[in-house]
């Protein structure tokens, strides 16, 4: 019996008759996904969310990896998440949740084991005019983006910036 005959794989990803690799964006787009599916959880930072929006309308890009970074390996994954949460919600069940359910979703579905998953919670959502549950309202103004009347801020296209140049580097 051969050395490979006899050697045991630690990982579905890895077999005799060769390996998987599973790419960051696959993984991104689980996590966000999953994390999207905790009733009071909104992906990314407001700032994030806003120039998302504005960069989704015009380059088609995935909302689902917004606040969403990963690194791979070959049998495991480390997920960093940067999310919303709506205002009244107890934080830490929320992030418990969100953590459940992205390391569930992205271990069942890629066969990677979730070693590492950071959360930040950068943002608290406010609703206004609970009828329909959709609109949106924060304390602080409202960017000139977000109300489609004018260029976005400063710090709103430096954010922007780094998350296109981030997103060239992972593709890259």
């Amino acid at each position: 019996m051969t050395e490979r005959e006899g050697q045991r794989f630690d990982s579905p990803l890895e077999g005799e008759r060769g390996s998987t690799r599973v790419g960051d964006g696959v993984v991104s787009r689980i996590a966000g996904m999953a994390a999207g599916e905790v009733e009071g959880v909104y992906m990314g930072g407001g700032v994030s969310r806003t120039a998302g929006g504005v960069l989704e309308s015009v380059t088609g890009s995935d909302s689902q990896k917004r606040g969403v970074s990963v690194e791979v390996g070959r049998t495991e994954a480390a997920i960093d998440l940067t999310m919303g949460i709506e205002y009244g919600r107890n934080l830490l069940d929320l992030v418990g949740q969100v953590r459940n359910r992205i390391t569930q979703r992205v271990e069942s579905l890629t066969g990677l084991r979730v070693t590492e998953l950071n959360v930040t919670v950068s943002d608290i959502i406010f609703h206004e005019g609970e009828s329909d549950g959709q609109e949106e309202t924060r304390r602080e103004p409202e960017s000139p983006a977000a109300s489609g009347s004018g260029p976005l801020a400063e710090d709103e296209t430096t954010e922007l910036r780094l998350e296109q140049e981030e997103t060239r580097r992972r593709e890259g």
